[in-house]
């Protein structure tokens, strides 16, 4: 159902200064960034061969840090910055939706982002020991979610 952890989210205030220390100083490579329209965050990709296809880091920056109707902007001011969420890849995302519904998760469905063909889904921190999960599909090619 789940194949592996595709990256994990950390929401930051300024994104030149946190690749500054992701990149520049933890030596992490930038493989991807893309602007997610219909999360309202610019995101840079890292992992630490440069390459997509390993477990990676999302850099994630609010584009409105001021629009608390915005998830991430909202966590970025209520908590700051730091870890929001883990990912993980599955061939189907509507069937492994289903299967963890059927095992008593509550499963919020999102909209895909650009790369994507099937949506997303998220499961709330307080169902999982206060960690938000998404379950995504594989990117095959991550070239488009490059600006």
């Amino acid at each position: 159902m789940l194949n592996r952890i595709s990256h994990i989210g950390v929401v930051v205030n300024d994104m030149e200064e946190a690749l500054k220390i992701w990149r520049d100083k933890l030596g992490f490579k930038q493989f991807s960034e893309a602007d997610f329209d219909v999360e309202g965050i610019r995101s840079v990709f890292l992992s630490l061969s440069g390459n997509a296809g390993e477990m990676s880091i999302e850099l994630m920056e609010p584009v409105d840090k001021s629009d608390m109707s915005n998830p991430v902007a909202r966590r970025l001011a209520k908590s700051g910055e730091g870890f929001y969420h883990l990912a993980v890849v599955t061939d189907d995302v509507s069937a492994s939706a289903k299967t963890l519904q059927q095992l008593s998760l509550p499963i919020i469905e999102r909209p895909p982002v650009s790369t994507a063909v099937q949506g997303r889904w998220l499961i709330h921190p307080k169902a999982a020991n206060g960690i938000m999960v998404e379950g995504i599909e594989e990117w095959d090619d991550w070239s488009e979610a490059e600006r």
